[in-house]
């Protein structure tokens, strides 16, 4: 890691010249604390410490000089639990620098910030070496920051003028590929690409993910870091639901482009301001749009697909309905509404088949066949004139629907939890009888798989908060609180704090997972 890639370019304060030294003398400072640790849990190597101690002196910057990336992260915490920081008291004092850096910050900043390092890692907030090493972290930094100017670079820079989408896009860019708090979390996730580009990659990230820091994301302290209105803040914490779809260009200049999306027919203002530019009229583009201050910005990547004229409109718009729903649901309310209004139908009658709102099957196999009389006894209750129509528009051989199931899902043998979720339909826990043997033990002799599956439950994209509380209110939650090593009185916000943490893309607004042809 080159620490001085992290900052952002053309911007210095004078305070800028003293961090380097400071982080050579604290990664002595923290290579002395760990060799003193209790147990070798927390024990960094040379590289993940170098960069540790690059993090905490740019945390420690943003404390000294009140950047407010901390502060809104803090802010947050405030408004969702009640405490600025979960699961650690503290006294902020008044004006004294140590109260600044007060060591109960450093402790649940590096709560967060160790399993990013450590793989698998589940640490307790009170563990007693990562208390040695934050109180370590700030004293050491306490006293360095006293004799370092309160001016910096970073606070300049995200002080510039915001009146343009991509100014804002810049300091998005940087303060989720290079912050102290989001760099360490994007360097992880530039190593699944998924086949995607850097640009699509780094997109996704900083418009999109939702992180450890409660379940924030970029957007998220952005919007609260920049000097803007209500209004802006708003339009800049939306930038999750991009509005990918398929454009026509209907007219350009070196200006702004003036497009529609063909999928629900609305016009868009482009604002681009290049000389020299790729855009011609009657262009279509695949490409996702952000709003700020009346107007729309390319977001990510464009795909250019050629002479509009020459697509086929109506099977695109049925293609991308069938295979992103949600994301038209974005940008199309009326279909939002159809596909809700399915959505609540559909719910209503797995209620009625199944007669409850978890079921619990023994292995995969038994689920599927469950599936399937699901399946034949909606098919069989639709009126005759209507499964004719299917039958005959999709060609169906068998007479009706087949229905696929993941091979994954069909070769479970320690049982499959279904929750009927209304908000979104069918969810699935694998490992379900290790999960309900786990919940039952109260906390006391969980074996190693039966606290990874409950982990797991908090852990897993495609089980909401719903799920979760659905099951905990049935057998309880003591049980939890031992696989996350939470002891002692613990504050009433502790679950809450563990399904944002962990889930936190459910608490940003959801589409139905069913499409309306």
């Amino acid at each position: 890691m080159i620490y001085s890639n992290q900052r952002p370019p053309a911007y210095e304060g004078r305070g800028d010249a003293y961090l380097a030294p400071t982080l050579k003398n604290l990664r002595r400072v923290l290579g002395g604390t760990q060799r003193d640790f209790a147990y070798a849990t927390l024990r960094l190597g040379s590289d993940s410490l170098d960069e540790v101690a690059g993090i905490l002196v740019d945390f420690a910057e943003d404390l000294h000089n009140g950047t407010g990336i901390w502060e809104a992260f803090e802010r947050y915490n405030t408004e969702f639990f009640g405490d600025a920081l979960p699961f650690v008291a503290t006294d902020n004092g008044g004006g004294d620098v140590r109260a600044v850096f007060h060591p109960n910050r450093f402790r649940h900043f590096l709560w967060i910030l160790y399993p990013v390092f450590i793989e698998r890692l589940v640490l307790s907030p009170s563990h007693q070496d990562l208390q040695r090493i934050a109180q370590a972290s700030s004293d050491f930094l306490a006293d360095a920051f006293s004799a370092i100017p309160k001016d910096s670079g970073v606070k300049a820079f995200l002080r510039t003028p915001n009146e343009r989408g991509w100014d804002v896009k810049k300091k998005l860019i940087w303060l989720g590929c290079h912050s102290f708090m989001f760099r360490a979390f994007f360097a992880r996730a530039m190593e699944n690409t998924g086949g995607k580009s850097a640009i699509g990659q780094i997109d996704d990230f900083v418009c999109q993910e939702c992180t450890p820091w409660s379940g924030l994301g970029v957007i998220d302290i952005l919007a609260t870091v920049l000097d803007i209105s209500q209004d802006d803040r708003s339009d800049l914490r939306s930038w999750y639901e991009r509005h990918a779809a398929f454009y026509k260009l209907l007219s350009v200049s070196n200006e702004t482009l003036e497009a529609v999306n063909v999928i629900n027919d609305q016009p868009y203002r482009i604002r681009i301001d290049m000389q020299s530019h790729p855009f011609k009229r009657g262009q279509f583009i695949f490409g996702s749009l952000t709003p700020w201050r009346g107007e729309w910005y390319w977001s990510g990547e464009q795909r250019f697909m050629g002479d509009a004229s020459q697509v086929d409109i109506a099977d695109l718009i049925q293609t991308m309905k069938r295979t992103n729903s949600p994301i038209v649901c974005r940008y199309s309310k009326d279909y939002e509404a159809q596909t809700r209004e399915r959505a609540s139908k559909l719910h209503g009658k797995m209620l009625a088949f199944y007669g409850k709102d978890l079921v619990i099957y023994p292995d995969g196999m038994s689920m599927a066949a469950d599936w399937q009389k699901e399946l034949r006894s909606d098919w069989e209750s639709r009126p005759k004139q209507e499964v004719k129509k299917v039958i005959e528009k999709h060609g169906l051989v068998k007479g009706r629907p087949e229905m696929n199931i993941p091979r994954d899902l069909l070769e479970q043998k320690d049982g499959l939890g279904v929750f009927l979720n209304p908000e979104e339909g069918k969810e699935v826990m694998t490992h379900f009888t290790s999960l309900i043997a786990g919940l039952k033990k109260k906390g006391n002799g969980l074996t190693k798989d039966e606290e990874d599956v409950i982990r797991g439950f908090f852990n897993a994209d495609s089980v909401s908060p719903r799920f979760v509380r659905r099951v905990l209110e049935e057998i309880g939650d003591e049980s939890v609180k031992a696989a996350f090593m939470l002891k002692g009185d613990l504050p009433r916000y502790w679950l809450d704090y563990l399904l944002r943490a962990r889930k936190g893309i459910f608490y940003r607004k959801r589409y139905p997972s069913v499409s309306v042809i």
